[in-house]
């Protein structure tokens, strides 16, 4: 008993011993001008989901046209103009994509029973015709899946099957995700008309369980065939 109340006295002590010393250094960090830098606030910029009524938003003019030859599918919809920082960013709809290792059976049905569950339990079909970002650019009217991919497909590595999404399902979709994505990774960006950053997790991609790499050098080198290069997406 006594070799227990020592050494609890003895860590104490330690413990004690180390404030004074903390104390003293921070005092002097915030002494020094060489250790106190300036905090820097980050930036932020408006944001909105776009509805039927901002029609300042869904004003096609804003966006290139598909080239000759190309439905909407075939690429994503991109601005004319890229916004200034303080310009507002507009959210046209979403997509969701829950990655699989494609060349494994046993992973792949996994991977696809999670996705008929998730069709069941919205109610919702397969995406017909040109449906990818919504609005005035394709046919999408309501939630739906695509057909899953076996295979690398643009900036996406290896399987997955994925989801186009209204802004105003992102809440309850994002929630039953969030609860049975199971194994897999899943992606859910949005559409603004800025594909690169709309896929980059350091601007406005957001994933559950981990990142997959996507290859964004493939969006950046699509973006500059297309529309032009530019470092602000």
């Amino acid at each position: 008993m006594l070799r227990c109340l020592t050494l609890v006295l003895f860590l104490a002590t330690l413990v004690y011993s180390h404030d004074p010393l903390r104390n003293e250094y921070i005092r002097i960090k915030a002494q020094s001008s060489g250790m106190n830098p300036s905090i820097e606030v980050p930036k932020t910029r408006r944001t909105l989901s776009v509805k039927a009524a901002d029609q300042a938003a869904i004003d096609p003019n804003l966006f290139f046209p598909p080239l000759p030859g190309q439905s909407n599918n075939d690429f994503h919809p991109q601005l004319r103009a890229i916004p200034n920082e303080n310009d507002t960013l507009y959210y046209y709809s979403w997509h969701i994509h829950s990655y699989f290792f494609h060349e494994n059976a046993n992973v792949t049905a996994r991977a696809l029973a999670i996705r008929t569950e998730f069709m069941k339990y919205f109610n919702i079909e397969k995406c017909l015709g040109n449906c990818f970002m919504g609005g005035i650019f394709d046919n999408c009217t309501r939630m739906c899946v695509w057909d899953p991919v076996m295979g690398v497909d643009g900036p996406h590595p290896y399987g997955q099957w994925g989801v186009y999404l209204p802004n105003e399902l992102l809440q309850d979709t994002l929630a039953w995700m969030s609860e049975n994505h199971g194994e897999f990774e899943v992606l859910f960006h949005p559409n603004t008309g800025l594909m690169v950053g709309d896929h980059d997790s350091d601007r406005r991609a957001m994933w559950i369980k981990q990142t997959v790499p996507l290859d964004l050098d493939f969006l950046r080198w699509l973006q500059c065939k297309w529309f032009g290069c530019s470092d602000r997406f």
